[in-house]
């Protein structure tokens, strides 16, 4: 025991540095202006030294003395389990993860498009999005907006980590990690299909279906091979732009609405090899397609029957997995490549100018990952690891309106980034955990810019940009099962290629790395013999150089972020069939500031923060009997929240947003082991205040019925 505590006061001398960065500083030169997680939730039974009873009607903390750990047991963390998503009969992946703790999703308006992610009223391009270790998101996205309109059938997991989490998954977590994870295949060949149609909002007096989500997969394994695939198609007609929006756009629009369609599909397979029983080898592939009708713009008559969005993307994966020395050291080593492409293209209309444009955004991500995990003894891990990555980009803009023509096209040279972390789990007690980690991020990338004065292009530059990052947390579940946890952490994220080179670029000044720090603290209790989980917690999040759009439309640091805010979530296992998940976030405060100039100082003004409520509430009540019968009944409210409407032709202004509930239905009957039959009601209360954001209309009453097939 001396020697563990010896081995924790080296350890916690040799991390004490990293405690004088500059999160504790303020920036002094900038002067007010004046006036003119909870833990997963597992069926496994506890790990110890002694073994322990399996019992399925337990909610056990994530984490042993003995654990396989591949992360860090101090973050708050929420999960979404397989059968969660089938239990509340979730439509897309964002119908899965709206109902944790602290996260909010709006969207572009309709059921199948882009969603933006806010995770404790931070957004998308501060949550770093991964399907199978993959990061996915929106490169034509001015806010980060990530695609979850993605069918949940091969989903095995979703955990969500809130707060930075800059040591395991380096830049672009400043705000969380939205870790998707598919099934594997196992057991005799098995096919599984479903499909499903819906009348989008019958509260509109229409009755004929105009969404159908169909999804096949065949898994299995023989012998040493496992194997997972099938695909996915998804078409809706949508909810258009034109729509009107209670109290807010009413009577606005004098043209009949266009109903704006939807259409995706997508491929996938997962298959790997066991060599033997200490080494696998994996091989991941994936490929998406989808075409989205879009409104043209807000404003009187601005519908747009003819423009769209087009995605494309392919994804490549391989890897090792290898145990060594006893299964002491576990090393990960994969190679992924990702080519993507977005095109924006909206011919003119007829008679029309305007609207005459076409852009075209293409990727090509290539990264390698090299993961250690040492477990010398059961009180202490060390995680170590390298990561490579580059990004080569190309775009096209080309715009014809009002009888001008614009071009910009840019091939810039590709984003290179190399990380190397370290990361310790110290347990010198059961059931307390300290761990402490950091991580130097190194980017290069280029930087063109243009002359204020002259606007003559500046030479190209490569900038280097080296960050240092870190987390330190600790967590200890007492004797009477009430817990405690706490985490600080810094992380950084250098600016896109996007945001360098697109249309929204800023051509004259240099965009500086956006950097962020978390806290969280949180009580966890167990009762009646750990079936219910009650979560109560607090946490702070700060955000300097946020990047964002400016009233110009280009991209610009604005000077800090900064939100406050309490979770308390209750959980439970099955009571006679019953279960009840349940979460309620305040955060009650959440500024956003910028820097401005007066009379030759700089002074930091606040903003408006929108679309982010300071007040949210999630809770769904299921019942199963005998595995055959299930039926789950769904509420979310969210409060006021400010928007900006743009009017057009008059000035944007600010509006508060209504708050709303939804309240969705889903029944499923097992009709035998190979049929069953499922419905749901969405948005039951008819509900017309949810808007996603007050450009567009909402869908009302929704329907859906299917089957599915398991052979």
């Amino acid at each position: 025991m001396q020697n563990r505590f010896l081995l924790l006061f080296i350890f916690l001398i040799s991390t004490f540095p990293v405690f004088s960065d500059e999160s504790v500083q303020t920036d002094q030169s900038v002067e007010t202006l004046p006036e003119t997680s909870q833990n997963e939730i597992s069926d496994e039974p506890k790990t110890s030294k002694e073994p322990a009873k399996s019992d399925d009607n337990k909610i056990v903390v994530k984490g042993s003395r003995k654990k396989k750990a591949s992360s860090d047991g101090t973050a708050a963390q929420n999960s979404v389990n397989a059968q969660e998503i089938e239990e509340k009969q979730s439509i897309t992946t964002g119908d899965a993860v709206k109902e944790m703790p602290g996260v909010y999703i709006n969207g572009d308006g309709r059921t199948g498009q882009s969603q933006f992610l806010f995770v404790r009223g931070f957004r998308s391009a501060d949550v770093l999005v991964l399907i199978d270790g993959v990061e996915i998101r929106n490169p034509l996205s001015p806010n980060g907006a990530a695609d979850l309109s993605m069918s949940p059938e091969n989903i095995a997991k979703i955990d969500l980590l809130k707060g930075p989490q800059p040591v395991l998954y380096g830049s672009g977590a400043l705000a969380g990690v939205l870790d998707i994870r598919t099934k594997k295949g196992h057991g005799k060949p098995k096919f599984t299909t479903s499909a499903s149609t819906a009348v989008l909002d019958m509260s509109t007096s229409r009755y004929i279906p105009d969404t159908a989500n169909v999804s096949a997969n065949l898994s299995g394994s023989k012998n040493r091979f496992y194997y997972s695939g099938g695909g996915s198609f998804f078409y809706t007609k949508g909810i258009s732009m034109a729509d009107s929006y209670k109290d807010v756009k009413e009577n606005l629009y004098t043209k009949t609405p266009d109903n704006d369609s939807v259409i995706k599909g997508s491929v996938y397979f997962r298959g790997g090899v066991d060599i033997d029983s200490n080494n696998t080898w994996e091989v991941i592939l994936r490929g998406n397609i989808g075409k989205a009708q879009i409104d043209d713009g807000p404003g009187l008559g601005m519908d747009d029957p003819n423009r769209f969005l087009k995605n494309e993307s392919l994804l490549f994966k391989t890897g090792t997995d290898s145990n060594l020395f006893n299964k002491i050291w576990n090393l990960k080593f994969d190679v992924s490549l990702l080519l993507s492409s977005l095109r924006d293209n909206d011919p003119a209309d007829k008679g029309k100018m305007a609207g005459d444009l076409k852009s075209c955004y293409r990727s090509l991500t290539f990264a390698v990952n090299w993961k250690n995990s040492i477990i010398p003894v059961d009180w202490y891990e060390l995680m170590a690891g390298l990561d490579f990555g580059t990004e080569w980009g190309t775009a096209d803009y080309e715009d014809y309106s009002a009888g001008r023509y614009f071009n910009m096209d840019f091939v810039p040279n590709p984003d290179i980034s190399f990380d190397a972390y370290l990361f310790n789990i110290f347990k010198p007690l059961d059931k307390l955990e300290l761990n402490a980690g950091a991580r130097l991020q190194s980017n290069y990338y280029q930087l063109s810019l243009l002359d204020k004065n002259t606007d003559e292009a500046l030479p190209s530059e490569t900038k280097k940009n080296i960050e240092p990052t870190f987390s330190v947390g600790a967590s200890y579940e007492t004797p009477i099962e009430l817990g405690f946890k706490a985490r600080f952490a810094r992380g950084a994220k250098t600016p896109t290629l996007f945001q360098r080179f697109s249309r929204y670029a800023n051509l004259y000044h240099e965009l500086k790395p956006e950097t962020a720090y978390g806290f969280d603290g949180a009580i966890q209790q167990y009762l009646v013999d750990r079936k219910i989980l009650i979560e109560a917690g607090y946490f702070y999040e700060q955000k300097h150089n946020h990047i964002d759009l400016d009233k110009s439309g280009i991209y610009s640091n604005r000077y800090r972020i900064e939100n406050h805010g309490l979770e308390v979530s209750l959980h439970t296992k099955p009571f006679w069939g019953l279960s009840l998940r349940s979460s309620y976030t305040w955060i009650f405060k959440m500024q956003e500031y910028k820097v401005v100039e007066y009379e030759g100082k700089k002074y930091k003004k606040e903003t408006p923060t929108l679309r982010r409520p300071n007040h949210s509430f999630n809770a769904i009540l299921n019942y199963n009997y005998e595995k055959i019968l299930n039926i789950s009944l769904e509420v979310d409210y969210v409060g006021t929240r400010k928007d900006e409407v743009y009017n057009y032709p008059k000035t944007p202004y600010i509006v508060t947003v209504d708050d709303f509930v939804i309240l969705n239905f889903a029944i499923s009957y097992k009709i035998n082991n190979y049929v069953t039959i499922f419905a749901k009601i969405e948005n039951m209360l008819d509900n017309d205040d949810y808007a996603y954001s007050v450009e567009y209309g909402t869908a009302g009453i929704t329907p859906w019925i299917g089957v599915k097939l398991n052979i």
